[in-house]
């Protein structure tokens, strides 16, 4: 009898058992199909972000919002002047910068920058990578070789990072958010220690200071003629930017999307004609990417890739033998950065009259 009852607790709980065991592989089958349910949602949304970026212009992307314009620029008539005559040379300057636009406004969010700054390529060089001025300044920043220097911008026999956009875009940010701190904060003026030396604009706002000057701007601080002239038209090239249809003039067409990769070419591909070939991409347009290449030959003292066209780079990867697992996906790569963003005397000279 007690063995009869054993053998039916032992059956019971075995019973028991199973069907907790049933439950427990239920709950988990559950939460699995939930996971995966959650991460098909997940790249569902990511997907039409990725779309919604594709289809929306920069210039209507959270890169160009009106709160990232915080200078508060009001143009005086000598400005205004200033605007109307850059204008007629505004939209062929701005064709030159739209590979570029997309990378220096998000550098410019990222850093917490005016937006403004956007300006300041056009002033320099009309957003030109390879200008040179007389005064031997170099790229699209127009940095001289000495403060080039020193923010890391380095030259070889191949290669001038002077005239890589990227590189010295870097570099001038940190130059310009240096000089912001060291001219009372003041944009302005460190906009005229840009052009006319850091040390020089500085002394000019010591003078201000011992003449018991308390308020720090343009206007307070004794600037040359020249720093004048260069805020002036800085200001009116930051208003066009900002508001073209005042001047009746036309930004490009840009996709709120970086405008392109950056494939790793070293040992596979050895001019810039043959990358042009392999990529479908017209050698001007690579040569204008890639300007810190100094001839066709792409050999460097370090791995530098080759600037292509987003839409091209898949093409050139697959020529050349670079394996991307998931074609959809790697361009879904190139892509999630818009869809995630969207909602001695210093200075320089300028090259472009």
């Amino acid at each position: 009898m007690i063995r009869k009852t054993l053998l039916i607790l032992g059956s019971l709980v075995l019973s028991a058992m199973v069907a907790v065991s049933a439950c427990s592989s239920s709950v988990n089958t559950a939460a699995g199909d939930q996971k995966n349910l959650e991460n098909q949602l997940s790249a569902a949304v990511q997907r039409e972000k990725i779309i919604n970026a594709e289809n929306t212009s920069l210039w209507n992307s959270e890169l160009f919002n009106d709160s990232l314009f915080t200078l508060n620029i009001k143009l005086t008539p000598s400005e205004r002047k200033e605007a109307h005559r850059l204008a007629r040379s505004f939209e062929d300057h701005m064709e030159n910068s739209s590979l570029f636009m997309y990378h220096l406004l998000s550098e410019l969010k990222a850093r917490g920058m005016p937006i403004e700054l956007a300006a300041l390529p056009l002033v320099e060089s009309g957003f030109n990578p390879r200008a040179r001025s007389h005064a031997g300044a170099h790229g699209p920043w127009q940095f001289i070789r000495a403060t080039g220097k020193a923010y890391g911008l380095e030259r070889t026999k191949n290669y001038d990072e002077f005239y890589d956009f990227i590189a010295s875009t870097d570099a001038s940010l940190r130059y310009l958010d240096h000089l912001y701190q060291e001219c009372g904060k003041n944009w302005d003026l460190a906009i005229a220690a840009y052009n006319q030396g850091e040390f020089g604009i500085k002394r000019a706002i010591r003078r201000a200071q011992q003449a018991g000057v308390k308020e720090l701007n343009a206007d307070t601080v004794k600037l040359s003629a020249g720093a004048r002239a260069y805020v002036r038209r800085f200001h009116a090239y930051a208003d066009i930017l900002k508001n073209p249809d005042k001047y009746g003039v036309d930004r490009p067409e840009i996709k709120n999307r970086p405008a392109f990769k950056r494939v790793q070419i070293a040992g596979r591909v050895n001019s810039m004609q043959q990358a042009s070939k392999l990529s479908g991409v017209k050698l001007s347009t690579l040569r204008h990417l890639n300007a810190g290449y100094l001839s066709d030959s792409l050999q460097s003292n370090k791995p530098r890739g080759l600037l292509v066209p987003i839409e091209n780079a898949r093409r050139l990867e697959k020529a050349i033998g670079i394996d991307v697992l998931n074609e959809q996906g790697g361009t879904d790569a190139m892509l999630s950065a818009a869809a995630n963003s969207a909602p001695s005397e210093e200075g320089t000279t300028t090259a472009n009259n």
